[in-house]
C-alpha cells in the first residue's frame, strides 16, 4: 500500500511533465534556430507572396497554399512554394494580402483545446502583439499559465504564441 502511495504521485508528475513538453514543443529557441539557419528561405517566401499580392487579393481575405491554384498561380510556382515550406519545416501558410501579414503554423495540439498553437509570423508594418503571460493560479503551487503574443526573432519576423498552455510548479 505504501509503494502505491509513492508510485501514483511520481507517475502523475512524470505524466504532467511529459504533457507540458508535448504542448510546448517546439520551443521558441528551436524555432528561432530554425529561422536563423533558413533565414534566406523565409525572406524568399515573403518576397514571393508580396510579388503576387494583387492577384492573391482577388482570391479572398486570407490565402493558403491550397488556394494558390484558384488564384491563378502556375503549377511550377505552387511547387516552388511547397519546396520552400518543406525547407523551413512548415506545411502551410496563411497570407493576408491586404496587410501583407504571413502566418506559418508550426505546432498545434491534437487534443480538444482550440487555438493552442505557435507559428512564425511576418508583420511588414511592425505592430507585434505584446507577449503576455496569463496565470491561472496563485504564484505558489501548481498552476497553468497561458502565453499569447509575439516574440521578435529578427526584423519583421516573430514567433507568435496563440494561447500556448503550460503547467508550472513552484520550486518552494
Amino acid at each position: 500500500m505504501l509503494s502505491v502511495l509513492l508510485i501514483v504521485p511520481v507517475a502523475l508528475v512524470v505524466l504532467v511533465a511529459h504533457t507540458a513538453n508535448r504542448i510546448s514543443d517546439p520551443s521558441d529557441e528551436e524555432l528561432i534556430a530554425t529561422f536563423l539557419s533558413h533565414e534566406a528561405d523565409f525572406q524568399e517566401l515573403a518576397q514571393m507572396l508580396d510579388s503576387e499580392r494583387g492577384r492573391l487579393s482577388l482570391a479572398g481575405e486570407a490565402v493558403e497554399l491550397t488556394d494558390l491554384g484558384t488564384a491563378g498561380a502556375s503549377a511550377t510556382r505552387i511547387v516552388n512554394y511547397e519546396n520552400l515550406l518543406r525547407k523551413i519545416d512548415v506545411k502551410n501558410f496563411r497570407y493576408l494580402p491586404r496587410s501583407g501579414d504571413i502566418i506559418l503554423p508550426v505546432s498545434e495540439t491534437s487534443d480538444s483545446r482550440p487555438g493552442c498553437s505557435k507559428s512564425y509570423r511576418y508583420l511588414p508594418r511592425d505592430e507585434p502583439q505584446r507577449l503576455v503571460y496569463h496565470r491561472g493560479y496563485g504564484w505558489r503551487g501548481p498552476g497553468i499559465y497561458i502565453l499569447t503574443g509575439d516574440r521578435r526573432i529578427k526584423g519583421h519576423w516573430f514567433v507568435h504564441h496563440d494561447t500556448t498552455l503550460g503547467i508550472g510548479f513552484s520550486p518552494y
